[in-house]
C-alpha cells in the first residue's frame, strides 16, 4: 500500500509540463537561443525527452534516478545540484505549475528559492521577453490576471492553457529518437538532498 506497480503504465509528458515546453519553444523561436528539456526519471523518461526534442528542444538530459521521488523539496535538491554541478546556462526555467499525478505545485517555487532567482506562478501569457527582464501575466482567482515585470534568470511555472502545444507525430519522436540525449546518475547530485515527506500508504477514499 505505499506504490503503485508502474509496470504497465505508459509514461507520457505531463500536460503543464507539455505547455511550458511549447511555450519555452515559442519564445526561442522568436527571439532566439535554446531549449534543453531536463527530466528526472529513468529509462520510461526518454519518452518525454523525445517528446520535448520533437516538439523543438535541442537536447535533453536525464536525470537517471531509478526510484520516484515523492517529495517536492527533494525534487527541487536535486535539480538545483544538477544545473550548478553541470554549469547549465540558463535565461529562464519553465516548469509545469503542477503534475497531474501528486499535484504538490510546488517544485518551481522552491527551486527558485534555493537558486536565489524570482519567481512567478500560474502564468498564463509571456508579453515580453527581454535580455534582462520578462513581462507576464500570471492567473489569479476570479477570472482576474496579474501583469509583471520581472527580472531574468528566473524561473516561471506554466499554467495549462498559456498556448496550444503543437501536434507531435510518431515519425516526428522516431526523428527525435537520432538527436543525442545525454543521460546522468542521480545519486551524483544529491547534496543535501532530504526527503521531508514519507508515504506512509495509499488508500482509496471511503465510498460515500
Amino acid at each position: 500500500g505505499q506504490a503503485v506497480d508502474l509496470s504497465k503504465v505508459p509514461f507520457k509528458v505531463n500536460d503543464w509540463d507539455n505547455y511550458s515546453v511549447e511555450e519555452a519553444v515559442r519564445i526561442v523561436e522568436k527571439s532566439g537561443g535554446a531549449v534543453t528539456a531536463v527530466s528526472i526519471g529513468d529509462a520510461e523518461s526518454d519518452e518525454v525527452l523525445r517528446r520535448a526534442i520533437a516538439m523543438g528542444a535541442k537536447d535533453g538530459f536525464l536525470v537517471d534516478m531509478g526510484d520516484i521521488l515523492h517529495d517536492p523539496n527533494a525534487r527541487a535538491t536535486l535539480i538545483q545540484n544538477f544545473l550548478k554541478k553541470e554549469n547549465v546556462p540558463f535565461d529562464a526555467i519553465f516548469t509545469g505549475v503542477q503534475s497531474e499525478d501528486d499535484q504538490f505545485g510546488a517544485v518551481g517555487g522552491i527551486l527558485a528559492a534555493k537558486l536565489g532567482l524570482p519567481f512567478v506562478s500560474m502564468v498564463i501569457g509571456i508579453d515580453a521577453f527581454e535580455a534582462d527582464h520578462a513581462i507576464v501575466r500570471r492567473e489569479l482567482e476570479g477570472g482576474l490576471q496579474e501583469r509583471v515585470k520581472v527580472a531574468l534568470p528566473c524561473v516561471f511555472s506554466i499554467q495549462t492553457g498559456i498556448n496550444e502545444p503543437r501536434y507531435v507525430s510518431i515519425m516526428g519522436i522516431r526523428k527525435a529518437s537520432k538527436v543525442e540525449r545525454k543521460v546522468f546518475k542521480g545519486s551524483d547530485y544529491q547534496d543535501n538532498m532530504v526527503s521531508k515527506l514519507e508515504v506512509v500508504k495509499w488508500v482509496y477514499p471511503p465510498k460515500k
